[in-house]
């Protein structure tokens, strides 16, 4: 066996890779180039493939991120090993050489697939029982755990019409975010939710914009966004409404004019990711859990 970088030459067979030996997941080579060399932050060294003779028998993908108030993270953003091949150290192998050049670059944690704002899965869903026990044999703990959920678009009605009259007749104007919105949009988006602010640049470079905002004395007050991760498969989000602009159904109104635009698009389902609220996207859209995930984290 012999562990190499991965390369743009790779790029059809690991993918191919990841589709037969991760059988919970779809992996298109478009979403492999997405998660790997499209990520802004994608090193050579954290990509790595092992082979035996010319196959691939076992891959795995590590990126670093620097985040505001958790510091330097580096992640195990994808790993998969042949299922023939498993229980003989490949996957140990491939993390050893990554999690030294975590060390080396100064992280000061580990984390597993959640690499937002480019991640595949917010976790480790359990039905991947071998990640599980491969995960906790190398220290990582468990901490929290989060969900999926999935909407059905076909033959829905998404019309807000009504509603947004409603809201605007109280001054709040409902509207799809084009480039004059980006300034006072990023500003909101800064104050009341961070963590989401590089999904919020990225659907202002979409065309159209993927981004539906509410505007209260010229201030944004509310956003909904989708094709900002893993796209061109359905994934909404994220979104999320001003405290002070609460229980007036903005967010539900956001939400159902993107859910309609993903509609449009000819999707027949939208993936609502890393969910918090689960009876609001019940309410709203008649969205079922679909996924759980377990979230790890090892200090270094």
């Amino acid at each position: 066996m012999k562990i190499e970088q991965l390369t743009i030459a790779d790029l059809p067979e690991a993918a191919k890779f990841c589709r037969i030996n991760m059988k919970f997941d779809i992996m298109p080579d478009f979403l492999f180039k997405e998660k790997t060399f499209d990520d802004p932050d994608f090193n050579p060294e954290l990509a790595l493939v092992a082979r035996n003779e010319n196959e691939i028998i076992g891959l795995m993908v590590g990126v670093i991120r620097t985040h505001k108030k958790l510091g330097k993270i580096g992640y195990i953003k994808l790993m998969a090993v042949k299922s023939s091949e498993r229980r003989k150290g490949i996957a140990s192998q491939l993390y050893e050489i990554i999690h030294e050049k975590f060390v080396k670059e100064g992280c000061e944690r580990e984390r597993i697939y959640e690499s937002h704002p480019n991640y595949f899965q917010p976790g480790i869903d359990p039905l991947y029982t071998e990640a599980i026990c491969f995960v906790e044999r190398k220290g990582f703990k468990k901490f929290n755990d989060t969900a999926n959920m999935i909407c059905s678009l076909v033959d829905k009605n998404f019309d807000t019409s009504k509603d947004e009259e409603r809201l605007l007749s109280d001054g709040i104007i409902i509207k799809r975010a084009d480039k004059d919105d980006y300034d006072k949009t990023m500003k909101f988006i800064l104050n009341e939710f961070e963590l989401w602010e590089d999904e919020v640049k990225f659907a202002f470079k979409n065309n159209p914009i993927s981004l539906h905002i509410a505007i209260y004395n010229d201030e944004v007050v509310g956003f909904s966004a989708y094709d900002t991760n893993n796209l061109n498969t359905g994934w909404f989000g994220p979104m999320g409404t001003s405290p002070k602009m609460r229980g007036k159904n903005i967010g539900g109104v956001l939400l159902k004019r993107c859910l309609k635009d993903q509609q449009s698009q000819g999707h027949p389902f939208a993936i609502i990711p890393w969910v918090g609220p689960i009876p609001f996207y019940s309410h709203h859209c008649g969205a079922k859990v679909q996924r759980v995930f377990w979230r790890y984290e090892k200090l270094i």
